[in-house]
């Protein structure tokens, strides 16, 4: 398998940064399962938070576990969804913890491209799912592409925040230096949420972090209406 067939949707940015010989080898160890299933999210898709946030960009990774398996729900971005599809459980969760920080209104879209686009790569472990079928593309491939993201980022000079959420994240904690700020807890599931992610209040912790370092912090803030169009969605576990 060539990086230009499972990585053909990589931005440009990212291809130089990770290099094309790396992907050529993490793309041959890849099972051709992640081409030829039918897959969430579309491949178009498959990359879109390294489209809005750019290594050089990059402040904060947020790392999940794989994208949601239910019809319309997965974009590309960890734990987002598009506007007019309903907020899942787990993302429910998160911005209930985003309110109990902030005081901020939930918004009644799940879309989470505002922080993308402000620096904050929202990154499954593992890229895509089978419809329906949680974990089903887990050791397939994808866990050597994120593996080499989070090793490429966080050997930078550059200061960054890596925010793992979840065993399947929390596993990248060994490739991350001390340098480099580092928050691990549990994933926002509501299946495991009360017993660690309710209280961990990881975005001011995130801002502090930054802030230790002289950075500036960053701009949690997401549009509160982006459609009222909800209607005919089903929330879905994960």
């Amino acid at each position: 398998m060539q990086s230009d067939a499972i990585f053909s949707a990589l931005p440009s940015t990212w291809r130089d940064y990770l290099g094309d010989s790396t992907l050529e080898s993490i793309a041959a160890q890849c099972s051709p399962r992640l081409l030829k299933e039918i897959s969430y999210p579309d491949q178009a898709d498959r990359f879109r938070a390294f489209e809005l946030c750019s290594p050089n960009q990059c402040r904060v990774v947020i790392v999940g576990q794989d994208p949601y398996h239910g019809p319309d729900q997965a974009m590309g971005l960890a734990f987002s969804v598009r506007q007019g599809i309903a907020i899942p459980p787990s993302l429910r969760n998160i911005l209930k913890e985003w309110q109990s920080e902030f005081g901020y209104q939930i918004p009644t879209s799940g879309d989470l491209s505002a922080w993308a686009s402000r620096g904050v790569l929202l990154l499954n472990r593992v890229l895509s799912v089978q419809p329906g079928s949680a974990g089903s593309h887990r050791s397939l491939g994808w866990e050597l592409f994120t593996n080499h993201v989070i090793e490429r980022l966080a050997g930078d000079p550059m200061f960054r925040v890596f925010c793992l959420w979840g065993s399947d994240a929390r596993q990248l904690s060994t490739l991350i230096p001390q340098t480099q700020g580092i928050i691990e807890c549990v994933h926002p599931s509501p299946l495991s949420a009360h017993r660690g992610f309710f209280g961990s209040r990881p975005f001011t912790t995130i801002n502090h972090m930054l802030k230790e370092q002289g950075l500036s912090e960053l701009d949690w803030t997401l549009p509160l209406d982006l459609s009222n169009d909800l209607k005919g969605h089903t929330d879905q576990l994960f």
